[in-house]
């Protein structure tokens, strides 16, 4: 009788350990599910921040675009004005509005060109951040995996 009580503990505790690994074992898979979605949360929250950062600096570039320009605009106008109160003849009107308009449109040529220039930057820090992030979440998936498969065996 002794012997099967024994026997009967002994059957009771292998039982409590394997119902104890079993509940780490859920707990663990709990936890990394866990961080999983925490971690996609804070990718997503990023995505978002990211996109609307683009949003501001596409309605910046708009906003400096129209201002200018209107600038332009008020500035052409302004000069063709003086030519008119001064009375030239048309020849000498005509060539210095052409003028005018030459340089304008050279001015605003080259801010088209530097603004080009400097959306072309920002689109390349962009994508070298999104290949960053990228990279960031393949070696944190790679790590819950790798953990994982320790942990399995």
């Amino acid at each position: 009788q002794l012997q099967e009580e024994q026997q009967k503990e002994e059957q009771q505790k292998q039982t409590r350990r394997e119902q104890r690994r079993e509940q780490l074992k859920m707990l663990r898979e709990q936890r990394e599910q866990e961080e999983l979605r925490q971690f996609q949360e804070e990718e997503q929250e990023r995505l978002k921040q990211e996109q609307e950062k683009q949003q501001s600096k596409e309605k910046r570039k708009d906003e400096l675009r129209r201002r200018r320009e209107q600038q332009e605009q008020e500035e052409l106008e302004s000069f063709q004005r003086e030519q008119e109160q001064l009375q030239l003849s048309t020849e000498e009107k005509q060539r210095r509005i052409a003028s005018r308009r030459d340089e304008l449109r050279r001015k605003k040529e080259q801010q088209e060109q530097q603004e080009q220039e400097e959306y072309f930057r920002e689109q390349q820090q962009l994508e070298q951040e999104r290949e960053r992030r990228r990279e960031l979440k393949r070696q944190r998936l790679a790590e819950i995996a790798t953990e994982r498969a320790r942990k399995e065996e």
